[in-house]
């Protein structure tokens, strides 16, 4: 049985999308003919919750595509908050910054161009409120890997297409197994960590939230941080 909401019911119970995100989404889908691989509607709803309710001065994205949960996260960020998000397509970079000129969120979005390893590799560890992952599936181990210890003690982590059933064939151009299995790591480790707790939240692919537990007075070591992202 899926676990997905009921699209239909959500749209009629909350209502449709926004007039901005329904141009947003056009021009970017039928205009620029975008993948169609973005966060659903009750995921970008569940990100702009998250963030309101975790209020965090600095979330950074991996996974920019033409910025629709960018949007949502920008719109839930507190006043002085910021959004860092990581795009290697330099073409879907371009669109997603008209696309947060169009949302009204350029002021408070910071996009970065390039390899997302190389970027969460320089960021300062523990500045991290909130970290969204939503990139080659075939990473997310190294994602987790590399950005766990950018979170600050009780940041999120929250991972799109955490259902490893999913079709990602279109990213390798092979049968997807090879990302199926990386996902399927990262869930692992993630509900397996002690310094981490998860639970899975229904969307059409699945997001998978992790908080971090630890003590902001006990600074973690790096055997606390291995055994929290031991992805073998």
């Amino acid at each position: 049985m899926s676990i997905a909401p009921p699209t239909g019911y959500v749209r009629a119970v909350l209502g449709p999308r926004d007039e901005v995100l329904d141009r947003v989404l056009r021009r970017s889908l039928d205009g620029d003919r975008m993948p169609t691989i973005m966060v659903d509607d009750a995921a970008g709803r569940l990100l702009q919750l998250l963030t309101l309710i975790q209020r965090p001065r600095r979330v950074v994205e991996v996974g920019t595509l033409f910025g629709y949960s960018a949007i949502h996260i920008a719109r839930g960020l507190p006043p002085g908050g910021r959004l860092t998000t990581l795009e290697n397509d330099p073409a879907a970079a371009a669109l997603a910054r008209e696309n947060f000129e169009i949302a009204g969120v350029a002021d408070r979005v910071d996009l970065v161009v390039g390899n997302a390893a190389d970027h969460l590799a320089a960021v300062e560890p523990g500045s991290v409120g909130m970290l969204f992952i939503d990139a080659d599936k075939k990473s997310y181990p190294t994602y987790l890997k590399l950005g766990f210890p950018l979170l600050e003690p009780g940041g999120l982590l929250v991972a799109d297409d955490a259902f490893a059933q999913g079709d990602f064939g279109h990213e390798s151009g092979g049968d997807g197994e090879a990302e199926s299995a990386a996902i399927h790591t990262y869930c692992r480790a993630v509900g397996r960590s002690p310094l981490l707790f998860s639970a899975f939240a229904g969307s059409g692919t699945g997001l998978l939230i992790s908080r971090r537990l630890d003590d902001p007075a006990e600074e973690p070591t790096r055997d606390t941080i291995e055994e929290a992202t031991c992805v073998h």
